[in-house]
């Protein structure tokens, strides 16, 4: 064989290994440079439609809500709840209905912030309107920031932000609280 034949053949066998090498080697894919935040895996992210969720406690039932969809999102435990309808059980054996066009909840802690436009409304008639709310499933309290207004009977009261117990009966308004009873300012 003459000279250039060895080095076609040498050519062509390390042409040959490099395409094999190309195909087995592994590499990462895409992992996030040191600025960019870890999101969740869209993948990951269960949705469920019309679902039930019900939290109990010593076979006591706490609350149940109800949302067109809630999303699951199992790295960070938290759940999104799109247009929420729940029922909180008060200990003095009433309830109260509560709706939300947005409510997130850490389905370690239990709390929920409800967003949007919140209205609860009582057993007793109480109603309860705030732009955002939360509950503490700690405490088992209420909290309602933004243009607060509790109605009960002609009673009236508006604020800031409201702190309240499960059953609406201690109620501590903050900012700009009034209380107004048949209409006028007390």
């Amino acid at each position: 064989m003459k000279k250039t034949s060895y080095l076609a053949i040498v050519c062509v066998v390390l042409f040959l290994a490099g395409g094999i090498y190309y195909f087995i080697k592994e590499e990462p894919l895409n992992s996030p440079s040191a600025g960019q935040e870890a999101k969740g895996d869209p993948a990951s992210t269960a949705t469920f439609v019309n679902s039930l969720l019900i939290e109990e406690e010593n076979g006591k039932r706490i609350w149940e809500l109800t949302a067109d969809s809630i999303e699951m999102e199992p790295n960070t435990k938290q759940a999104t709840l799109m247009n929420l309808a729940g029922i909180f059980y008060q200990d003095n054996g009433g309830t109260i209905h509560i709706t939300a066009p947005w409510a997130t909840m850490d389905t370690k802690t239990k709390n929920i912030v409800l967003t949007g436009s919140v209205r609860a409304v009582a057993s007793d008639g109480t109603e309860l309107n705030a732009r955002e709310a939360r509950w503490d499933g700690q405490t088992r309290c209420f909290y309602a920031d933004g243009d607060v207004t509790v109605t009960r009977d002609d009673t009236i009261i508006s604020g800031n932000q409201l702190e309240s117990d499960v059953d609406l009966e201690k109620i501590k308004v903050q900012g700009n609280a009034r209380v107004r009873k048949g209409g006028a300012s007390n």
